[in-house]
């Protein structure tokens, strides 16, 4: 079953895709904060993330993710 990573500071929106995405079959994993993205993905292998680009409660965003990625490893 492929696994995905959803990362979003709003739990209320982790858990509509959670609900979402295991009606269509997909394991799931959530984490709310950009660490936490890096932990899990030093952990395990994901087939997707799919990360909120607009955290509203710290300065986390997507231009910050996306400088960082070199450290990342995403499964194909």
């Amino acid at each position: 079953m492929p696994r995905i990573l959803l990362a979003d500071d709003q739990r209320d929106v982790l858990e509509a895709l959670r609900i979402l995405l295991k009606g269509e079959g997909y394991q799931t994993e959530a984490v709310t904060s950009l660490a936490a993205v890096f932990h899990a993905l030093e952990k395990k292998d994901y087939a997707l993330l799919m990360m909120d680009l607009n955290y509203t409660r710290d300065t986390t965003s997507g231009q910050k993710f996306r400088r960082s990625t070199t450290r990342c490893r995403l499964s194909s």
